[in-house]
């Protein structure tokens, strides 16, 4: 019987490494890993909105991450500048040109890890619209039999669509492909904005994330500074889109005035021969502000707050997005 555990015991354990090996650190043999100085980096991250969540989500008391600002997350990476999104935060980044579905990955999102082992953890979701998201499938094979602390380590090997997988310079790609079976909700071929929402390591039932299996994801918890959870340091481009029929709608849609004052109106010019069925305008945290079903061409203000807004037209066509921007 002895005999019998112990193969067992080793069969198992044989099985779970097999299944749990993904890519290795960056530079090593199989690595996906993606250099910031990357020859087949098109362009980077312009816009970045964050929302921070708190340093510890299991004290109450515990105020919001606070290091860096949202602008740290445009640009290049490896500037040293990165925005710390603590416990459950996320950030949402868009881009000058849209991201397509072309070979291989589509996109990286950086993060600032010292090294290839003290990794923080991200999910991270795409749109076309700024308004609906699908998640990438994400695999966490990490033991959570015990919770690895603030400065505890992660292997790579064990982790599969998360950004966070590799240390500092090096970005974690995404292929769109793999969302294929959501197509439907959102167009690989044009994707505007990327969602970078932190992973609660925790392997406490009550506040940790969990995969795509439904399994809780081991990562440094508590991490109680101001620069608490995933530090998103960029995301890079690696395939856009051409000019499509989408680009040229969007490009002979004119709403001015933008940036327009609180409480005067925004108006719509409606230059090419699409019909639209009703307009509405949302938050940047993606609450529906305002919407009409009749296809009017001016847009109320007042009672709004200054900050940007995603105003999404509906057509016979698709659907038409354009940012707008409130100012007091």
């Amino acid at each position: 019987m002895h005999l019998f555990i112990v193969f067992l015991c080793s069969f198992l354990l044989s099985s779970a490494v097999s299944i749990a090996q993904f890519a290795p650190p960056a530079g090593q043999i199989g690595t996906t890993a993606i250099s910031k100085d990357a020859i087949n980096i098109k362009a980077w991250a312009s816009q970045c909105t964050v929302v921070a969540g708190p340093t510890n989500i299991a004290d109450t008391s515990a105020l919001a991450a606070s290091a860096g600002t949202a602008s740290n997350a445009t640009g290049q990476a490896g500037d040293g500048s990165i925005v710390s999104l603590g416990d459950g935060g996320y950030a949402i980044v868009e881009f000058d040109q849209a991201i397509s579905n072309g070979p291989g990955a589509d996109f990286a999102v950086f993060e600032n890890a010292f090294n290839a082992t003290f990794l923080e953890l991200a999910f991270v979701e795409v749109s076309s619209d700024g308004l609906n998201y699908v998640r990438f499938p994400a695999i966490s094979n990490t033991s959570t039999l015990q919770q690895i602390d603030a400065f505890g380590a992660l292997d790579a090997t064990q982790i599969y669509n998360l950004a966070g997988k590799y240390q500092a310079n090096y970005g974690t790609p995404f292929d769109l492909e793999e969302l294929i079976q959501d197509s439907a909700i959102v167009d690989l071929n044009a994707i505007t904005h990327i969602k970078i929402i932190d992973v609660v390591g925790s392997i406490q039932a009550n506040y940790c994330s969990r995969d795509s299996r439904g399994l809780p994801i081991n990562d440094p918890w508590p991490t109680p500074f101001a620069s608490s959870g995933f530090d998103l340091d960029a995301v890079a481009v690696l395939n856009q889109e051409g000019v499509g029929i989408s680009n040229l709608y969007n490009s002979a849609l004119r709403v001015y005035p933008n940036p327009s004052k609180i409480g005067h109106a925004i108006f719509i010019d409606n230059n090419t021969n699409f019909e639209h069925l009703g307009l509405a305008l949302y938050s940047c945290t993606g609450q529906c502000v305002w919407h009409s079903n009749e296809p009017i061409t001016s847009i109320p203000t007042a009672g709004l707050k200054a900050g940007f807004y995603q105003l999404r037209i509906d057509t016979k066509q698709g659907i038409l997005s354009h940012k707008i921007i409130l100012q007091p």
